[in-house]
């Protein structure tokens, strides 16, 4: 491990890499084993540790959990990890820890012990104040390149909701809500009235399960 000293080259370095410094020169296998935290992030052998996240920023990762797990558990089958399961979309790419990602059964031999280990079909992350650059810089290209089929992107300060579809040239494209409400590719039926994404009071797990018989079953 290397040790930091200046402190100006720390707060340089820090805000390139989105995050507070933990460790360098650490092996992927070591960042893995957990020594150097759990709520941590890996860029090429430096370990980022990722800030606390509010009240607002839990509750809609909560009611997306839930969501997903109800419908493929209804439809495709599946499954859903959220931060801080580790993502590796490919092994040259950084390790990165989604607020959700969804594995259809075409990718679960993705799914390991302590990662998954190649790209889910879909992933989400939910925009902190200190994390708007790297989910809609770094992450956006990492998550294109290693072959993440839908990204979205939910900023709840700004209310604002971008979903990303991979293409046929393989680049990631913004596809827009009709009449408010979008429907997912990567899971053919899921409906999501974006609005809804703001509500102070989420639904609860029974509204949520009523929502998803409604989807499959229309």
């Amino acid at each position: 491990m290397v040790t930091r000293t200046a402190s100006t080259e720390l707060s340089e370095r820090e805000r390139l890499y989105g995050g507070r410094i933990v460790a360098e020169n650490v092996s992927y296998e070591d960042y893995l084993s957990g020594q150097h935290g759990i709520h941590v992030e890996w860029i090429n052998g430096v370990v980022i540790d990722m800030s606390p996240v509010g009240q607002t920023h839990n509750q809609l990762d909560a009611f997306l959990l839930i969501l997903f797990r109800t419908f493929i558990e209804m439809t495709s089958g599946g499954r859903v990890h959220h931060d801080p399961f580790v993502m590796r979309a490919k092994p040259e790419l950084p390790a990165r820890q989604p607020d959700l990602q969804v594995i259809l059964p075409d990718r679960m031999h993705f799914i390991q012990e302590n990662q998954v280990a190649g790209p889910a079909n879909l992933v989400v992350e939910i925009v902190s104040p200190e994390s708007s650059r790297r989910d809609r810089g770094e992450k956006h290209e990492e998550y294109e390149q290693g072959g993440v089929n839908e990204y979205w992107i939910l900023d709840p300060q700004r209310k604002e909701a971008m979903f990303y579809v991979r293409g046929a040239d393989d680049l990631f494209h913004l596809t827009l809500p009709a009449d408010g409400i979008y429907t997912s590719t990567v899971l053919p039926k899921l409906t999501l009235r974006v609005d809804l994404l703001w509500q102070d009071k989420l639904p609860t797990t029974t509204e949520i399960v009523r929502m998803v018989e409604a989807m499959v079953n229309a």
